[in-house]
């Protein structure tokens, strides 16, 4: 009986250490950004992007100026590339730094958040 528990708690163990790193790649990460995330920009760029390493569930992607004013439209998952968030921007957009904060439903459900931030200039 003792031999029997013993051999099952090994085996457990042996499960939960090869169950470990496949958890932990599974989560869902960030493999580029438009622009590069501390980059600087020109002022006439129509779009930011958060590209993923696997297809999103449903996302939301919401850009900012100078000030915390608003300055994207839109901000979804871009309907040609499931792994992508897309958002447009308005027009006439000044010199400064910029936030982009995304969230994310991941492909196992998880919800993940994130920001970068970046510069235009003229």
């Amino acid at each position: 009986m003792r031999s029997h528990r013993m051999r099952c708690i090994s085996i457990l163990a042996t499960a939960l250490a090869l169950g470990g790193p496949t958890i932990a790649l599974a989560h869902t990460e960030v493999q580029s950004t438009s622009p590069a995330s501390g980059a600087t920009a020109k002022t006439s760029i129509k779009q930011v992007t958060v590209t993923f390493n696997k297809a999103l569930r449903s996302g939301t992607l919401r850009v900012t100026g100078p000030g915390g004013k608003v300055v994207s439209v839109g901000g979804g998952r871009d309907p040609r590339n499931v792994k992508r968030l897309l958002a447009g921007l308005k027009g006439s957009l000044k010199a400064g730094s910029y936030k982009a904060g995304w969230a994310i439903v991941a492909p196992d459900g998880h919800r993940q958040k994130g920001s970068f931030r970046f510069k235009l200039a003229r």
